[in-house]
């Protein structure tokens, strides 16, 4: 089998999506605005995209989820 050296471990992919849904969650439950039809494509991949360049600094997936809210919060979608 050839590996892919763009593809992440299965580890490293189930901390990323679990960070990412419990970022996402996180702010329905506020009642952010960013949440909202008009931001919420810009917000997911705003978070998407911290979450994964964060993931190979050994973080777990508090860590990564509140790294991208914190991230999301300071650099939010224009609009």
């Amino acid at each position: 089998m050839v590996e892919n050296p763009l593809a992440f471990e299965s580890s490293k992919t189930r901390r990323i999506c679990d960070a990412f849904d419990d970022a996402w969650a996180f702010l329905q439950g506020l009642g952010s605005d960013l949440t909202d039809a008009s931001k919420s494509l810009a917000t997911r991949t705003i978070l998407a995209k911290r979450i994964i360049e964060m993931a190979d600094q050994g973080l777990d997936v508090t860590e990564l989820r509140d790294d991208a809210l914190a991230f999301v919060q300071h650099n939010p979608p224009s609009g």
